[in-house]
């Protein structure tokens, strides 16, 4: 499910989904610059600018109250109140089931394995079913899959991840003229 696979008549690697390649070159070439923020995360992003790109109600800021003991990086809490989250930008899907940024042992209750369910905050979903989780003590962006439990480095940070989802939007503008724009998750 996660991993390259390779079509055995052309021996080429299958492709991946545009998201994970995506989040992959912005990660290695941010983790390579090395520049400092004012942040502490790899990019200063403003809330003005995820207005802009996906409109002011499409953005969640979050409240010190929202934060679950867990998430203990101050720049990712900064971010999330200063900055926020864009909602339902393709391909992260959110939810709102009562709890802004429930931890996965909240979200999934005894069905996820103890030692990742309490320093694990859930920021949505993929459409293959992982789940976009921020590590709490690190702010490093992983996902995790209720099938195989195993969690995979997706962005360094949130800021990262919420560049990606500006540039996929972006992207998908000239594929959407050109008549093959993307799909996007109905709900």
């Amino acid at each position: 499910m996660h991993e390259v696979t390779t079509d055995t008549t052309t021996r080429t690697p299958a492709r991946l989904p545009l998201f994970w390649t995506s989040a992959a070159v912005i990660g290695c070439l941010l983790l390579s610059a090395g520049r400092r923020t004012v942040s502490g995360l790899a990019l200063d992003l403003s809330y003005r600018l995820l207005a802009r790109e996906f409109g002011r109600g499409r953005v969640a800021r979050f409240e010190d109250i929202d934060f679950p003991p867990a998430l203990t990086h101050e720049p990712t809490r900064r971010f999330l109140r200063e900055t926020g989250l864009p909602e339902n930008a393709f391909p992260l899907g959110t939810d709102d089931d009562g709890i802004p940024l429930p931890t996965l042992a909240e979200y999934y209750g005894h069905a996820v394995p103890a030692e990742a369910a309490g320093h694990l905050v859930r920021l949505g979903r993929l459409p293959d079913g992982s789940d976009v989780v921020v590590d709490g003590p690190t702010g490093t962006v992983l996902t995790w899959h209720p099938a195989d439990a195993g969690l995979r480095p997706l962005t360094p940070d949130v800021s990262t991840l919420v560049l990606t989802l500006c540039l996929l939007r972006r992207a998908a503008v000239p594929e959407a003229v050109a008549g093959s724009a993307p799909a996007q998750p109905r709900g």
